[in-house]
This record gives structure tokens, C-alpha cells and sequence, in this order.
């Protein structure tokens, strides 16, 4: 959901609370850099409006001196009170194994139900987080957002000389006419004149939130006409959906991509091309499996002859999940499954061997099944057997 960006007719009484909550409770107070115990993630909103955190906590942070630059992302608008617990995106989660530090700007829901609408106070964060971590030393500040928030990086950055990039993956917002639609008109105005020094936009094919229009052609004839560099991935780049740029099937594809675009010293003005991936597995193991994290294993004489092809790590795409799993322990007595997804935290999980295939439940109670058939194959049932998934196997390496 998406929010129009102006103030709204309100009763005197409701105005006059929201002027109070603003004077007691300003979401646009002075910032300053955020100390490291100020970042943890799974914070609580408290009696805050906006507020900082990690995207990735088991990542250690790079710091300025040593990070390509920071990555401060913006949440889009899910219609419910809790929109500030949706994770950062895994395509994030490889920029920063890559070497950027990726802190989340979060919005408690009145943020975004005030009279007047969250834009102007959100993309006035966005600048004073951006200015006071350029203050800290970071060379390079890329605003980034999903729907509204990658909206709001486009509207930031258009109040600045400051930025270096820009990721929207799917921006806009709502007219501000009596009917609140959603319009993309206006991301398009915004694409003709935002100051940022390149852009990385992504319209995913069938838009639900947007009507299924087609942007990706607007948003080429507008940014052909200007001299910066830009990476479009349209609708003919294989990624659907409103939420298209937030799935592991989106990282696989065009994390790589994305990185080189941003780390590059000085790309060309025009638009970027995106070279396949040569070897799936390095992003993979970057996405899923820390370096501290990357565990022993399972030998293939742990393995009864029959699932015996399946030792080692292997990969999947689930619908547009990328999930990793492989045996691990030292003895059938300590058997166990690794199973690593970018839209499940995962873990190791006890695992047995039931009609010729290996089988473990995970924490949230769904089954996945590991069978030798073929190349091998992982089923993903739901825990009340509603939901079935299947994928064949690739098989990865166990070096570090």
C-alpha cells in the first residue's frame, strides 16, 4: 500500500492532536550518527517514529574506512500496523556480504497515518541520516527503498547534490487528486529531474499494486534523454510482482549485477547491461551461508548408500526463494540436515532417512524432503500439508 503525498482535510480536533503529537514526539528532530548499540536489530518502535537498525546482524559491519559506502533503505507501506518488520531485501544481504554496510531507516505506522501523509517527513529523515553518515567518513551513500520507499530515495535524493545512487525497486505513490490513485506519472516526473549521480530502478512484470501498467518503456525514454548512468530492469528482465526486487530469485539474477554497478568507479552515462551470472553457486553461499556459519559437512560414508548421492551442498529455487541444504554431522547418530532459505532464517535440523529419502522438520513445522531421484530433487511441504513445492537440485562445493 502507498500513501498520497499531501495533507488531507481533518477535523480541527484530530489536527490539533497530530500538531501535539509532532511537537512531543518529532520524527524529524536533529540526527546525528547512530553509535553501534543503537542499531540492533528487531528493535521495538517505543514511542518512536523513526529509528535505525543493522539489516544484517550476523554480517559484521565493514565501517567507513573500509566499506565501498553505506546503503540506507526505506520500507515500503504494507497496509498494516507492523510494516517496520519486514526484513531489507536479499539482494541487500549480497551488497553487504560484497562490501557495503546496509543500515534500515524504520517507520512506526503512525508515521504513515498522520494528517498529511509520511513523504515529506520520511524523505526528510532519509536526508539528515544520509548527511550525518556522510559525516562519518563513508566515500560513497546510496538511498534505497521498495514501493514507497524507494520512492522516498528518489524524492530524498532529489533534495540534494549529496547522493551517489539510487535503488527503487518498484517506487511510487499515490495521487494527490480526490480519487488517491496510484500513479505512476509521478515517479516518472521525479525520474526527469532527481540529482542523483546513477540510478538503479526495477519495474517488475505484473504490477498488481500498479494496475499491471507497463513503466519500464516511460522510464527508459526519460532516462535515455539524460547523461548519468542507469541499470532498468524492466519488465522483460524476468522479475514479477510488486515485491519482485525482494525475493532470492531477484538476488540470484541481478545481485551480482547490481553490485558492480554501485561499486564501479565511474560508469558510462546510458544504460547498464547486466551480464549473465557465470557461477550461481558464489551467490548462493554469499546470500545463505556466513562466513563464520559454514559448517562441516557430512561425509558421504555418513550417508546410507541410498540417499548417498545427495552428501555435500546443493541448492534450489522454491516459487522465488533460493534455499540451501546438505547433510551435516560426523555420524549417523548425529545426522542432520542444513537448510538455509532467503525467505526463512533456517538453521540445522535433526533429519532421518523414511522411504529412500532424506526428510527433517523445521522450526516453523513445514517437512522438506531430500530424494535421490534424478539429479536429485527437495519437496517443501507446508506444515498443514496445504502448500506443496518441488525444484531439482544443483549441486555446490564444500570449499570454504
Amino acid at each position: 500500500m502507498i500513501f498520497v503525498p499531501r495533507r488531507s482535510p481533518v477535523p480541527a480536533v484530530i489536527a490539533g492532536i497530530a500538531v501535539l503529537a509532532i511537537v512531543l514526539w518529532s520524527p524529524v528532530s536533529r540526527v546525528t550518527a547512530a553509535s553501534p548499540d543503537d542499531l540492533a536489530c528487531d528493535q521495538e518502535p517505543g514511542n518512536r517514529y523513526y529509528w535505525l537498525e543493522r539489516a544484517f546482524c550476523d554480517l559484521p559491519p565493514y565501517g567507513p574506512d573500509r566499506a565501498h559506502g553505506l546503503i540506507l533503505w526505506n520500507h515500503g507501506i504494507s497496509g498494516t500496523t507492523q510494516s517496520w518488520k519486514a526484513p531489507a531485501p536479499p539482494v541487500l544481504r549480497l551488497l553487504q556480504f560484497r562490501g557495503w554496510d546496509v543500515i534500515m531507516l524504520k517507520r512506526h505506522h503512525l508515521a504513515e497515518t498522520m494528517a498529511g501523509g509520511p513523504l515529506n517527513r520520511t524523505a526528510q529523515r532519509t536526508l539528515q541520516e544520509a548527511a550525518a553518515w556522510r559525516k562519518q567518513g563513508y566515500r560513497k551513500i546510496v538511498l534505497a527503498g521498495q514501493s514507497f520507499g524507494g520512492y522516498v530515495s528518489l524524492e530524498a535524493a532529489d533534495s540534494t547534490d549529496d547522493v551517489d545512487a539510487v535503488v527503487a525497486l518498484a517506487p511510487g505513490v499515490r495521487s494527490a487528486d480526490a480519487s488517491g490513485r496510484l500513479d505512476p506519472a509521478i515517479t516518472d516526473r521525479i525520474l526527469k529531474r532527481v540529482k542523483a549521480g546513477r540510478l538503479a530502478l526495477v519495474f517488475p512484470k505484473d504490477d498488481s499494486v500498479f494496475g499491471h501498467v507497463v513503466r519500464g518503456e516511460n522510464a527508459q525514454a526519460i532516462l535515455s534523454r539524460r547523461s548519468l548512468p542507469y541499470l532498468l530492469l524492466d519488465e522483460t528482465s524476468g522479475i514479477s510482482g510488486h515485491g519482485g526486487g525482494n525475493t532470492g530469485r531477484f538476488a540470484l539474477r541481478y545481485g551480482p549485477c547490481l553490485s558492480n554497478f554501485l561499486s564501479e568507479p565511474s560508469p558510462p552515462a546510458g544504460r547498464y547491461s547486466c551480464a549473465p551470472v557465470t557461477d550461481e553457486w558464489l551467490v548462493v553461499r554469499d546470500l545463505l551461508v556466513p562466513l563464520a556459519e559454514r559448517p562441516t559437512f557430512a561425509a558421504a560414508t555418513v550417508l546410507p548408500e541410498a540417499v548417498r548421492s545427495l552428501v555435500g551442498p546443493q541448492w534450489a529455487v522454491l516459487e522465488d526463494s533460493v534455499v540451501l541444504v546438505a547433510p551435516v554431522g560426523d555420524g549417523p547418530e548425529r545426522f542432520q540436515l542444513m537448510y538455509r532459505s532467503t525467505g526463512f532464517r533456517g538453521g540445522v535440523f535433526d533429519a532421518a532417512i523414511k522411504d529412500g529419502a532424506i526428510q527433517a522438520v523445521l522450526s516453523n513445522k513445514a517437512t522438506v524432503t531430500l530424494s535421490p531421484e534424478g539429479d536429485g530433487t527437495i519437496t517443501w511441504r507446508s506444515s498443514d500439508g496445504s502448500r506443496s513445492l518441488k525444484a531439482t537440485l544443483i549441486k555446490g562445493r564444500a570449499e570454504p
